[in-house]
């Protein structure tokens, strides 16, 4: 039994700072963004669908590492269960943020503004009459949203009844067993939600590790936000009793590893697709080496793994908060650019087109939706974590990390 109380471990008053911070700005671009849709819907939506990607990223990364704790136990899950919980709570705004891409899906997919025959003679009979129709398209998204939440309204539950110390170590066994059953449920519906969501806006194309690598992305920039709260509130108490530099260390290792895994699943994608060279493969490729967009697939190459790989294999570097910090932003900017990259040049298709049609407004656009997006979910997530204390205190783990720490 630990001897620390919830009390021990109450929310800092910095994240009620956030907290407002957040609201002001997600507010104040939502109207931005309200004036964007009045003027041009179809752009909104494409840049409404690329903010949504990103930020259920961090939505879903942060369930799945929830359930990964579980399984697995470690001191780094337990000092992130706070922040994932938080974080995976925020799944019935991306529902929300997620209707109006079901509403203006003609705006957005090439087969849903297709006549069936069309479609048919396109993409064939099979993929349009069993996937790629509009009332699949939404029932599919359904049954994600509802499985999310399922997963997510049992591991509150368990959560809240641990730090009330309403659970013993012997019932652990359910929560890890139903975690392990999350996680295969996770990975199945991430690999057709990617394919619904992203993978269709060219539906021609198609990649056997798209759903991997969705899944890498996600939890990638989970941990790059994790790192990111965890140094800025390791600054004050309670967290500076708990969070110390080798833990520090293994976030970084994490994310080190799944850099390379994000870059390793980026480029066996590539060059299977590449040897292959059949016409209706490369073409995905093909729209996004030229016309400008080949400078993103550049600096992906160089920005979000070479540098980051080499800087991260330095032990030191990755025990110095703030360094860390800053490879960690590095690394969420360019999870924004991976997904730009991977839907935005399908809205702007033709071998005259790329870049030399990407004006002002739609750069904009494509600025003001994360922002949007993001300072609303910031703020519901800043809200639900000050609700709590910030450590799993009853967890049957953690007394014994806090006595290896003062040892």
């Amino acid at each position: 039994m630990s001897q620390y109380v919830p009390a021990d471990f109450a929310p800092p008053v910095s994240i009620q700072r956030m907290r407002n911070i957040s609201l002001i700005v997600g507010v104040s671009f939502s109207a931005l963004a309200g004036i964007g849709a009045y003027q041009k819907l179809d752009l909104f939506l494409h840049s409404w669908l690329f903010a949504f990607m990103f930020w259920l990223g961090l939505t879903l990364g942060s369930l799945a590492l929830l359930m990964l704790q579980y399984v697995s136990g470690g001191n780094w899950g337990r000092l992130g269960r706070r922040i994932w919980e938080a974080a995976a709570g925020n799944w019935w705004l991306m529902l929300l943020c997620w209707v109006p891409i079901a509403l203006g899906m003609k705006l957005i997919y090439p087969w849903a503004h297709m006549t069936h025959d069309e479609a048919v003679k396109s993409l064939g009979a099979d993929k349009v009459n069993i996937y790629l129709n509009h009332d699949w398209f939404i029932y599919r998204g359904i049954i994600y949203f509802a499985g999310w939440a399922l997963l997510y309204f049992f591991l509150k539950n368990w959560s809240k009844k641990e730090e009330a110390g309403q659970t013993t170590p012997a019932k652990f066994v359910l929560v890890q067993n139903v975690s392990g059953f999350g996680i295969v449920f996770y990975a199945a519906s991430i690999t057709f939600a990617s394919i619904d969501w992203t993978m269709s806006l060219y539906p021609q194309w198609w990649s056997t590790v798209w759903g991997m690598q969705t899944m890498v992305g996600q939890v990638l920039t989970t941990f790059c936000f994790t790192i990111c709260l965890l140094v800025k509130l390791a600054q004050v108490e309670p967290v500076n009793r708990v969070f110390k530099t080798h833990h520090l260390h293994d976030f970084g290792k994490l994310m080190f590893t799944f850099v390379v895994l994000w870059a390793y699943l980026s480029f066996s994608q590539w060059i299977i697709i590449w040897s292959g060279n059949m016409l209706s493969e490369i073409r995905w490729y093909l729209m996004r080496l030229a016309h400008g967009w080949q400078y993103f697939g550049t600096a992906l190459i160089f920005v979000h793994f070479v540098f980051p790989f080499a800087l991260l294999l330095s032990r030191n570097l990755k025990r110095h908060g703030r360094r860390v910090v800053l490879i960690a932003l590095l690394v969420l900017f360019m999870r924004l650019v991976d997904l730009f990259w991977l839907t935005a040049p399908n809205f702007y298709p033709g071998t005259s087109a790329g870049l030399n049609d990407f004006h002002l407004m739609d750069a904009a656009m494509y600025v003001v939706c994360p922002i949007a997006m993001g300072g609303i979910w910031l703020f519901l997530f800043y809200w639900r974590l000050g609700q709590r204390s910030l450590m799993p205190v009853n967890d049957p783990g953690f007394a014994e990390m806090m006595e290896a720490k003062h040892g």
